[in-house]
């Protein structure tokens, strides 16, 4: 008996040690263009949970840091806000940021009646918090800071500080920090770009119970889900089917690659993962069933065949690098079209979401 407890009590103990070595630290100092401390600086992990403050030395610290890809944003007012891509491995990291000074820009801003500004941000919200269930929940506290300019049929948005959205559906509360929005008005193109900080909000244990199950339902099937099981190799037990897309137009050819998607990984770090590939891919959670068309019309694109849940990925860069909490290293790695491209900020959760 003593020598079995005295087993597990080492087991126990040596892995503790393989935990604590799989945690690490996020260390920094921001300053000036002149070299000077920047005090009370936001900074934050894209997509994440975790935020904090510079002290007087302009210093801030983000502990039990796991392997993989994050990106630290750095915003102060008057200054021009700061990414710094970091790769953390098998080491804490200290960065050394330098901010510059935010530079007056004078844009072409058309200044029209109440009426204009307010179907601005109604083609704004739909646009960016999405269309779904999750998004219709979702309410921007400060829209007043958001400044629209329009030139020729592209509407744009700007904000000067951090958007405040309270998302009901999920119990989160996100501030986004808007680096750019485009709205083609011809062609319904969107295009966005910005970083997230997570918040949960307080609620009572039915709210809370609620956001438990919102939250799954939005995790399952999301781009998310699917990298995190790409990275573990469980697409198939997680029921995510995969096809090639050998063309663009019906008839539809699809080549079935579920059960061989390992050849397009590269898996020669135990923290990260490579995916390379040439062609595009189908995606779609699909739990065992057989994928189906509904007699489409020969001449309809996939994108309009594939229905409300598939997905086509094709890389963007010529490869992606994916750690096990499903973020990738370069945000231009995919392009997205389908239900995964539909997804935006009323659906995002974030990455410390299991």
């Amino acid at each position: 008996m003593k020598r079995i407890t005295l087993s597990i009590f080492i087991i126990l103990i040596c892995s503790g040690i393989l935990q604590a070595q799989e945690a690490f630290n996020i260390t920094g100092t921001v300053l000036n263009g002149k070299n000077e401390a920047i005090e009370r600086a936001t900074v934050f992990i894209d997509g994440s949970q975790k935020g904090t403050v510079t002290n007087a030395q302009g210093e801030f610290k983000f502990s039990n840091i796991k392997p993989g890809t994050y990106q630290v944003i750095v915003s102060m007012i008057g200054y021009s806000s700061k990414k710094q891509n970091v790769i953390i491995q098998d080491q804490s990291i200290s960065l050394n940021i330098i901010m510059i000074d935010k530079p007056t820009i004078l844009r072409e801003v058309v200044i029209g009646n109440n009426s204009q500004r307010k179907e601005n941000i109604k083609i704004f919200l739909k646009n960016f918090l999405g269309e779904s269930e999750n998004a219709k929940q979702c309410k921007i506290l400060n829209l007043e800071i958001l400044d629209f300019s329009t030139i020729k049929k592209i509407l744009e948005a700007t904000t000067d500080d951090f958007l405040i959205i309270e998302n009901k559906s999920l119990g989160y509360r996100i501030k986004y920090l808007l680096r750019n929005f485009r709205y083609n008005k011809e062609t319904g193109v969107t295009s966005y770009d910005g970083e997230s900080m997570f918040e949960n909000l307080e609620g009572s244990d039915n709210e809370k119970n609620d956001w438990v199950a919102n939250r799954k339902e939005a995790y399952e099937g999301s781009l998310m889900h699917y990298l995190r099981s790409l990275y573990k190799n469980t697409l198939t037990q997680e029921g995510f089917v995969t096809h090639e897309v050998m063309n663009n137009i019906q008839p539809l050819q699809l080549a079935p690659i579920s059960v061989d998607m390992e050849k397009y990984i590269n898996r020669t770090d135990s923290n990260f993962v490579k995916l390379k590939f040439k062609t595009r891919l189908y995606v779609v959670l699909n739990k065992g069933k057989a994928l189906k068309s509904n007699n489409p019309d020969d001449k309809k694109t996939i994108t309009q065949w594939m229905g409300k849940n598939g997905s086509i990925v094709r890389l963007f860069l010529d490869e992606a690098i994916v750690d096990s909490k499903g973020s990738y290293v370069d945000y231009r790695s995919f392009f997205i079209q389908g239900f995964w491209g539909g997804k935006r900020i009323g659906d995002q959760l974030p990455f410390e979401y299991n």
